[in-house]
């Protein structure tokens, strides 16, 4: 699965935008007095609802599955007590080996039929087999017969029923059944209008104005149960051989290549496709639709196939994800030695996809923002997203889907690998980018922002519920799973790293591992290739507890400076009691590479876990001289420096910054930053690190400001001394600003990133230049003139804050007819910029409607809103008023469903705040895939509040003094 999902930033900027929160508090008078009222009402009608459970029983099954649905009968009475389905877990003694799965999906009734004939083998005699069915897939018929040497014995079944808790669906059998294979035939049907997850229906609309549709399907972590019965843990894997029934004008697709296509009856036509590999249920993929592709051609002879729209393809927003899977194919095939699987590789573009993209085996499904990029309305930012995104899914063909981890506790297993080699695809098919340095900003800092909380989690961590796998889908699966095998590559280097994860790919080929299994891997190849690290006890402690060190260098004394390390947390006074347990005691084996203001020689040491301290070597060190710890920020860890070396190292950035390497100055910016508001270092120390910023020409040293500032700005938007931060920073931003421009046509790869990140801070900070030529733009664009699609969002964004609605009604009609999905997210982020409340109120009912909003872009929407201030604060209300609606429509396992509260309020940083959100959560204690979400956003608040207490008057002071 994609991670850009997990919040990769565009812009690498804070998200708040807009007015002071106090302002709008007097603006939106009227509207909050309205929403309390409603707000009482609604939650008292939460409040008094009792959960109902209904158990489905089948009090009788027909020999042969029929075609028309089975009477059942419902009940409220509970299933028995005492059963295997109790257990969250499948039983181990019915094991599926294989699928023969056929489907109709009807897009004139909006819903599917289907049967799915499982193969199994029972390795004990038993009279109960269990299999996955969510509550919305109706179950028509169920068939078990005997298996006697090809002769098929029909078993008696006494009941059925579903155990809702575990997703169950329960056939017990009059007698045990005997040891040995059998085959349950099982009937269904379901909705394909009711969600974007198992198998469901996307619209389009073609340039003639014809609304068509495409049948697809999305799977991962527990959604395969959502669109067929099945065995739906991932150490199942399981072959399929799939049949699709479609109309005759429509293409079907499924992971494998199809075998023929016949005559079916009513006009119909039936596609047969290839038996597959074993594969795990979330992997299965099926498409149906008015689809065409264009083709290219592996080294091997692998037919490679992007599909979308005639529109889309022949418009050429393919062709650049052809090229980049061409070149990312091959190189992988050779990276891994290990030939992809399959004898075909196809990618689509779906209309209406929740994810940002999945890796299902074969069949590849992307939204169409990560798949399709348009020359002339996608931006750089896209172009560089595509081939992120396509990179890291074909990482998964092995991955994840050759080597499938066991349970989901080690979904790091996919997912941190691939965001980790998405990154070397990416390089081979883009060489001129320097794009192996993004991973610092994109991924390492970002993550530990969130993992120096103490609401945090292991990157092993045990799942048990739908709720939970969910809610493991995040940055530290996905950004801290990449980093840590970052560190891993860099202390091991090539030829260990490679061969070792090599071997592991061979070792557990078409079967599932665990990170221990992985370890043992790159041990054996470590050992029978020169030996010398111990992987287990090196990374087991990265791996089973959560957060990182902060690596304390303390005054020289005489010729060394000590280094100890502590766990690094957000929290200036945390209560260690809420800290779980580990057996490493929140130590790591930590290799400490440091250069010195006389010495660029790199030096490397080794802090384990047992070491009090260790020594670095400052020998002649002049009293001026500095330093500089984690080069080039290889390692996962902070690094904090006695209060003369922070003056020092600021005093080198003021005279000379060059000696230290972009990503050094990202670092020390970075960890600046964040130690501050942690109570590590003063924050005059952190804001002294700012003050050479004027000179600074790169990508990531601004990448890391835009970030460590932006948390300052949105504490102090509504305090004296925000007209002091605005100018001062101005003053920094201004240079490069200028320097950049407006005209996006022109600079590096990083040069264009930079662009919009620079211009919004300038606007941000009242730049009037900036504001001019935005506002031009602005009315330029208006009039039919063409925009260069990277600066185009900060044109809507700050046209429209000084527009009125009839700029708004324009925009709001060019996001209706818009057909280029980044440009369409552009329009919606102007949309969502405006401060009138009125208007505000119109797209968050907007939001409602999936004719106008996709339910994609909902939680996109809802979060662009929150950005400015008005918005904030009624997206906050209105969540709260339509909260029963949003867990109808969403349910509370829906991972983004989860994040979309802490989204809009981990900025507040009053007590009133605070007591607003922990009321609502008490109100509503079941948070499902939002229960780390909600942990982490109060303690976020807390700290924010505790920040404002802490360090409001020395910035305030700092800031007068730089500007007197």
């Amino acid at each position: 699965m994609d991670s850009y999902e997990m919040g990769k930033s565009g812009s690498g900027s804070y998200k708040k935008d807009g007015l002071s929160r106090n302002a709008i508090f007097a603006i939106v008078a009227a509207v909050s007095v309205s929403i309390a009222v409603g707000l009482g009402v609604g939650l008292g009608v939460g409040l008094n609802k009792d959960p109902v459970i209904e158990y489905v029983y089948v009090t009788s099954t027909p020999k042969q599955p029929p075609k028309e649905s089975t009477t059942v009968t419902t009940t409220t009475e509970a299933p028995p007590s005492g059963g295997v389905w109790e257990n969250f877990r499948l039983p181990s003694n019915i094991i599926p080996s294989h699928y023969r799965l056929s489907l109709h999906p009807n897009m004139t009734t909006d819903d599917y039929t289907g049967t799915n004939a499982i193969t199994f083998t029972a390795t004990e005699a038993t009279d109960v087999v269990i299999f996955h069915a969510h509550r919305t897939l109706n179950i028509t018929s169920v068939q078990i017969q005997k298996d006697n040497a090809g002769t098929l014995e029909d078993i008696e079944i006494k009941r059925e029923f579903r155990y809702p808790d575990n997703e169950f669906y329960v056939v017990q059998t009059v007698d045990n059944m005997a040891a040995g294979e059998y085959i349950l035939t099982i009937g269904f049907n379901n909705s394909l209008i009711e969600s974007i997850v198992g198998i469901y229906k996307s619209t389009y609309t073609d340039p003639d104005g014809t609304v068509k549709g495409i049948v697809g399907s999305d799977m991962e972590p527990v959604d395969a149960r959502r669109g067929y019965p099945c065995f739906d843990e991932p150490a199942l894997k399981i072959t399929y051989t799939t049949s699709i029934v479609h109309e005759a004008h429509h293409t079907a697709l499924s992971n494998m290549p199809d075998v023929e296509t016949t005559d079916y009856e009513g006009g119909l036509k039936e596609t047969l496709f290839q038996k597959s590999v074993p594969m795990p249920t979330y992997l299965g993929c099926f498409i149906v639709g008015e689809i065409v592709s264009i083709e290219a051609t592996s080294k091997r002879g692998i037919p490679l196939k992007i599909y979308g729209t005639k529109a889309q393809i022949d418009a050429g927003q393919a062709d650049y994800a052809l090229n980049v899977t061409k070149v990312a194919f091959d190189y992988f095939e050779e990276l891994f030695m290990m030939n992809y699987s399959l004898p075909k590789l196809d990618q689509i573009a779906i209309p209406n996809f929740g994810t940002g993209a999945m890796e299902n085996w074969g069949l590849v499904t992307y939204r169409e923002t990560n798949l399709l990029w348009d020359q002339k309305e996608s931006s750089t930012y896209y172009k560089q997203r595509v081939a992120a995104v396509i990179s890291h899914e074909l990482v998964h063909q092995w991955f994840g889907n050759i080597v499938t981890m066991k349970w989901w506790d080690n979904i790091w297993l996919n997912e941190g690998f691939a965001s980790y080699l998405e990154y070397l695809g990416e390089n081979v098919a883009e060489p001129t980018w320097g794009i192996l340095d993004h991973l610092v900003n994109d991924d390492l800092q970002s993550v530990m922002r969130s993992d120096s909380s103490l609401a945090s989690h292991p990157i092993v961590v045990d799942v048990n519920t739908p709720s939970q796998i969910t809610s493991v889908f995040d940055s530290v699966t996905y950004s801290k799973g990449a980093t840590v095998l970052y560190m891993l590559h860099g202390i091991l280097g090539d030829d260990l790293f490679f061969g070792g994860i090599n071997k592991y790919l061979n070792d557990f080929r078409f079967s599932n591992a665990n990170e221990q299994d992985l370890w043992n891997s790159l041990q054996t190849y470590i050992d029978a290739n020169g030996g010398g690290y111990d992987v287990k006890e090196m990374m087991d402690p990265w791996v089973q507890q959560m957060g990182f060190p902060v690596i304390t260098v303390g005054a020289a004394s005489g010729n060394v400076a000590q280094a100890k390390q502590e766990h690094m947390l957000a929290d200036a006074n945390p209560d260690l009691s809420k800290r779980p347990p580990s057996v490493y005691d929140y130590k790591w084996m930590v290799k400490v590479d440091y250069f010195r203001s006389d010495d660029t020689t790199v030096k490397e040491m080794w802090l384990n876990r047992n070491d009090t301290s260790i020594d670095l070597d400052v020998s002649s060190l002049p009293s001026d001289g500095w330093i500089k710890v984690n080069v080039k920020e290889k390692g996962y860890y902070r690094v904090n420096y006695s209060p003369d070396i922070w003056r020092n190292i600021a005093a080198q950035l003021e005279s000379n910054f060059t000696v230290f390497s972009d990503l050094d100055r990202s670092n020390i910016l970075d960890d600046g930053f964040n130690l501050a508001p942690a109570g590590r270092i003063e924050y005059v120390q952190a804001l002294n690190l700012t003050t050479y910023l004027d000179e600074e020409k790169s990508f990531f040293p601004w990448d890391a400001f835009a970030d460590g500032s932006s948390y300052i700005r949105v504490m102090l938007q509504d305090t004296d001394a925000y007209p002091n931060f605005k100018k001062y920073y101005l003053s920094k931003v201004k240079p490069i600003a200028d320097e950049l421009g407006w005209d996006a046509t022109v600079g590096t790869h990083n040069q264009k990133r930079m662009r919009p990140t620079i211009l919004a801070l300038a606007l941000r900070y009242d730049d009037v230049d900036a504001l001019n030529n935005a506002t031009d733009l602005y009315t330029r664009w208006r009039a039919g003139e063409y925009i260069h699609p990277d600066i185009r969002q900060l044109v809507y964004r700050y046209g429209i804050t000084g527009g009125d609605e009839s700029d708004w009604e324009y925009m709001l009609g060019k996001y209706l007819e818009e057909t280029v999905a980044a440009e369409k997210l552009n329009l919606l982020r102007g949309l969502a910029a405006t401060e009138d409340v009125a208007l505000i109120d119109r797209l968050l009912e907007y939001s409602k409607n999936e004719s106008i909003i996709k339910q994609q872009d909902f939680f996109t929407c809802i979060n662009y809103i929150s950005y400015g201030v008005n918005g904030n604060v009624m997206a906050w209300n209105w969540v709260q008023l339509n909260w029963e609606y949003l867990v109808d429509r969403f349910g509370i396992e829906d991972r983004s469903f989860g994040r979309m509260i802490p989204n809009i309020v981990d900025d507040y940083n009053t007590e009133l705040l605070l007591w607003e959100v922990e009321s609502f959560f008490e109100r509503y204690p079941e948070a499902g895939a939002g229960e780390t979400g909600r942990a982490n956003t109060i303690l976020q608040i807390n700290l924010n509040i505790a920040w404002m207490a802490a360090h409001e008057s020395s910035i305030s002071n700092w800031l007068a003094e730089q500007l007197a």
